[in-house]
């Protein structure tokens, strides 16, 4: 019992030291009422989650977001994620901001508990823990949102198919199926089926009533979800996705063998706490830059993961032979596996190799943790090993401040390949600087670590303390290179400027829709973007938001039509494609906007077409020196082809009164798509589709008032499905 009760109390205390260890790259963030923005989260995120949130205040739950390429489906049922719904108690930038950070310390948490399960010491459960939640990749996936949700979730799962598949009991096979339903209803799918292949890799061989608990899980698990993914599927069924990605797309993202290296340095393409400013890494990805933001987990963990691959524990081989395999899908184009993908569309519904990291990522910490687990157990050999590869690897990485004091045509050709076309003589100098003293930073504390192993080799240091020591040395280490990766902005750069909001009336009553040339394409974004040196993120941002590009545009209630999709969740016949998009030649794209009932346009450049005329320029003071040119596009088509009068334009949701003399039908410059639903006069009327994919209904000589919902379709079957399968 004492044993029992000194454990319990050394997790418990774990706990807590890896709760908070885990949320310190945020706390600055929170302390001062700051919000995440980067990337996807400001631009696609965020707004989405604004307008799911405020239906749910007005006691709706909206399926359709008519704000966007002229109306599409919600990706994501309101109720998707559970967990999500607390974003209510605080239904803005802050709360959602808050509520995605914490996945990172329950990501910890929920790693702690597998550990245990796997029948780990105290503090080779909290190492492993840390470094699941504050390496690089973990750290990269909070601006991608679902993935950090499905991270987090994964060692759950993990942990109750272990027990739930050789046990069989109720209960255990319950309690996975729930985990798989919670991971699953994140959309973080990649992440997801990875979890899935490591739970069945980390559980003890099956036999037949085995397999039988594991398809009952798998098969309950998705039931219960059922409500998320029949929506979700719906929705992917009008899109790009439905039909398979081109095998450019799928490989695109694809890891470079050199980006491998990045585990090791955090700094290797950028300054890791300013990537999108100080960014050397052209070279080497798909899109210039990369998907995950850091692969870093550092050499100290290797280290710990390498020792722990020569343990005795009993899932050893399977992690080192999960992490060659995945470390194999991640290198994608790299490995040939374009010409796998050729073979057939059905394989090319996934995209992006680096997503497979995760499985890579996950492994690695669970090796550490072994290490440690040895160490605080006797382990005089691996403290050795641990010795003999931290002090290895810490050497060379610090040796690498040599190479900065070599001649420069043998450092130019150290780094020839390395380095980007259009790097100035001082920028080409001062990189090989920054590389080598970032290496410098990680293997210093790798020596550190080497040095406290072989003094616990040798007897002097007492092996549980070195156990602690080396647990905090590789955590200090992940937060120092991950502390910067996701930056944050005060509340109100979600805000307008008065510049801007000065024009939201006249944009939204105008009875059409607005276009915004691509601001990436303009000059002038460029120029102000280069002004503001290597701190030019949130400067970025603003733009984008200023610009109401999608989908920024949603918050402030502006209606957008053929614009870039950033998703592939909208059909091809609704997005220009990037190049038409920039309007560098804009006649060529006037017919098409007009049809979509397009009568603004916004455009950093000036534009000059007979059918545009000038409306006014404004230049937000925030985003100086860049002007935004508001022009009123002649011939624009009307939203509906009959005089009408509006009874309701809500999300998902119109009505209309049309009196005819005759039998004749109304158009709607409204996308049709399977869920939409008429009642004229109160009875059901058949809603057709016209040529240009936009909405028809007849209508009966006289008055018509005419109602029309949206209502995924499978959403009742889902909510049926998974209430059947609770």
């Amino acid at each position: 019992m004492p044993d029992q009760e000194t454990r319990k109390e050394g997790f418990l205390l774990a706990a807590a030291l890896v709760a908070l260890a885990s949320f310190t790259p945020f706390v600055r963030i929170f302390l001062f009422g700051q919000s995440l923005y980067f990337r996807d989260l400001s631009a696609q995120f965020f707004p989405g989650r604004r307008f799911i949130l405020d239906g749910l205040m007005h006691g709706e739950w909206r399926f359709w977001n008519p704000f966007v390429h002229e109306g599409i489906p919600v990706s994501g049922p309101p109720y998707a994620y559970l967990p999500d719904l607390l974003q209510m108690l605080a239904p803005n930038e802050f709360g959602i901001s808050l509520s995605l950070a914490l996945h990172i310390p329950f990501a910890a948490l929920a790693f702690l508990l597998l550990a245990r399960h796997l029948e780990l010491p105290p503090v080779a459960a909290a190492a492993g823990a840390l470094i699941y939640a504050l390496g690089g990749f973990s750290l990269s996936t909070i601006n991608l949102y679902h993935y950090a949700q499905a991270l987090a979730w994964a060692p759950l799962f993990i942990l109750a198919f272990r027990d739930a598949v050789p046990s069989g009991r109720p209960r255990a096979i319950a309690l996975a199926a729930m985990a798989l339903a919670m991971m699953v209803s994140t959309t973080g799918l990649e992440i997801a089926i990875q979890a899935c292949v490591l739970a069945a890799f980390l559980t003890p061989p099956a036999d037949r009533p085995g397999f039988l608990r594991s398809a009952a899980i798998a098969s309950l698990g998705l039931a219960l979800a059922a409500a998320t993914l029949l929506p979700l599927l719906s929705a992917v069924g009008q899109s790009e996705r439905a039909t398979g990605f081109p095998t450019a797309v799928v490989v695109s993202n694809s890891i470079h063998p050199v980006t491998f290296l990045q585990v090791l340095v955090a700094g290797l393409h950028g300054d890791i706490s300013n990537l999108s400013g100080t960014w050397w890494g052209t070279n080497f990805f798909s899109y210039g830059f990369p998907y995950f933001l850091s692969l870093y987990l550092g050499p100290t963990v290797i280290a710990l993961a390498v020792a722990g691959a020569t343990t005795t524990l009993p899932l050893r081989r399977r992690l080192i032979a999960l992490t060659i395999g995945a470390g194999v899908v991640c290198l994608g184009q790299y490995a040939g596996w374009g010409a796998l993908l050729d073979l057939s569309a059905s394989l090319r519904f996934l995209r992006y190799p680096a997503k497979a990291f995760f499985t890579v990522h996950f492994a690695v910490a669970l090796l550490a943790s072994f290490a440690i687990a040895e160490i605080t157990r006797g382990g005089n050999r691996l403290l050795r090993r641990t010795a003999v590869v931290a002090l290895g690897l810490g050497g060379a990485l610090v040796g690498t401040l040599l190479i900065p004091s070599l001649p420069r045509p043998m450092i130019t050709r150290i780094f020839s390949g390395f380095l980007p076309s259009g790097l100035s003589a001082a920028q080409q100098d001062l990189v090989p600087h920054l590389v080598t003293r970032d290496a410098a930073y990680s293997g210093l504390v790798c020596l550190i670590a080497g040095a406290v192993a072989y003094l616990a080799h040798r007897g002097r240091i007492p092996r549980n303390r070195a156990a602690v020591a080396l647990a905090a040395l590789a955590a200090a280490d992940l937060i120092r290179c991950g502390a910067g990766l996701n930056a944050s902005v005060t509340p109100a750069f979600y805000g307008l400027s008065p510049e801007m909001a000065s024009h939201l009336k006249e944009l939204r009553g105008s009875g059409g829709r607005l276009f915004t040339c691509d601001p990436e394409a303009s000059r002038t974004f460029w120029d102000g973007r280069h002004a503001r040196g290597a701190y030019h993120e949130a400067f970025s941002m603003a733009v984008m938001q200023e610009a109401l590009t999608p989908d920024s545009n949603v918050t402030f209630g502006v209606k957008t039509a053929l614009s870039i999709d950033r998703t592939s969740m909208v059909p091809a016949n609704r997005v220009l494609s990037p190049e038409l998009a920039t309007c560098a030649d804009f006649p060529r794209i006037a017919p098409a906007l007009r049809a979509a009932g397009v009568n603004r346009v916004l455009s950093l450049d000036p534009l000059n077409d007979p059918g545009l005329r000038l409306l006014s320029e404004v230049s937000p003071p925030r985003i100086a020196p860049v002007t935004f040119r508001i022009y009123e596009l002649a011939g624009a088509a009307p939203r509906f082809n009959r005089e009408v009068r509006m009874l309701a334009d809500e999300p998902g949701r119109l009505g209309l009164e049309v009196t005819v003399g005759q039998r004749t039908s109304l158009t709607i410059l409204d996308p049709f798509a399977p869920g939409w639903h008429v009642t004229v006069n109160g009875a059901e009327r058949p809603l057709t589709r016209t040529a240009d994919g936009h909405r028809e209904v007849s209508l009966d000589p006289g008055p018509n008032e005419l109602w029309m919902s949206y209502q995924p379709p499978g959403v009742r079957m889902g909510i049926g499905i998974s209430v059947l399968a609770g």
